[in-house]
């Protein structure tokens, strides 16, 4: 598999709803993102480094036909592969090569024969950590419309990925999950490996299978941490959104009680 000079991979965006049929509409914040870290991408390096990459590319790739090893590829060069193929950069070199090798397999589209249907069978809508591997039927949408606050439907696709990373914005502590895809179906399939971000309401809302891992023990411990920084990430959300309307209703009375001594000085110098 000869690398693709243009980096097809690097940005897609789609829209992210629940299979439900009386669902049409979908907001702004479904929206859904497919891309590595946006921090790994500059036009200067873009510019300069294109042809050094797609060389780096080739001789990982002639590496990976001939069945030979990657240790001796060093870090920058394991990036370059996954870079170009829009593939996570985050890891050590182990890591980013355990990465190559089964983005490889994954790579002709087996997915699916690697990790089938039939070995997502406990629900766990609602109850999703990072570790787990899941699928789900999602609905794609058109990019979203601005004026007319929706996308058009498109279809629907399942996807069955690897959560590689949660966290909580900064703004309104929305859960986000990071999936890894492994294998996608129907509309608009995702390369394999390349990161899907999910929110986490969307994702709960979904019919949401899990494989069983090998310590179920090990999966509650990762749970209850994760509803642990849940809990905080809310508490720390409503007390600052109480400190603003303090501060706001300070600022109100201050204001009100300065209008009201202009008025009466004006009074008294009339």
């Amino acid at each position: 598999m000869a690398p693709d000079s243009d980096r097809k991979y690097k940005r897609r965006v789609f829209c992210l709803s629940s299979s439900s049929s009386s669902e049409d509409n979908c907001d702004d914040d479904e929206f859904e993102e497919i891309s590595g870290d946006d921090s790994n991408y500059s036009e200067e390096e873009e510019d300069s480094g294109e042809e050094e990459e797609e060389s780096v590319c080739e001789r990982v790739v002639s590496l990976l036909k001939e069945g030979n090893e990657l240790e001796g590829l060093y870090l920058k060069h394991c990036k370059a592969y996954l870079r170009h193929y829009g593939l996570r950069l985050a890891g050590t070199k182990a890591v980013c090569i355990q990465r190559i090798k089964e983005h490889w397999r994954l790579k002709d589209g087996n997915g699916e024969e690697l990790n089938p249907r039939s070995s997502f069978f406990i629900n766990c809508r609602g109850d999703v950590c990072k570790g787990d591997v899941v699928m789900f039927v999602q609905k794609v949408y058109s990019k979203f419309n601005n004026v007319t606050r929706h996308g058009k439907i498109l279809g629907s696709r399942t996807v069955a990925g690897r959560v590689v990373n949660e966290s909580y914005g900064s703004a309104k502590q929305q859960h986000t999950f990071t999936v890894e895809v492994l294998w996608s179906k129907g509309v608009k399939k995702l390369p394999p490996l390349s990161p899907l971000l999910v929110k986490g309401r969307n994702l709960y809302k979904l019919r949401t299978f899990r494989q069983r891992w090998n310590n179920e023990a090990e999966r509650q411990k990762i749970l209850a941490e994760k509803h642990k920084r849940g809990t905080a990430a809310r508490l720390a959300r409503t007390m600052k959104k109480s400190t603003m309307a303090w501060s706001e209703n300070g600022d109100a009375k201050c204001h009100k009680r300065a209008l009201s001594q202009q008025t009466i000085s004006n009074e008294k110098g009339g």
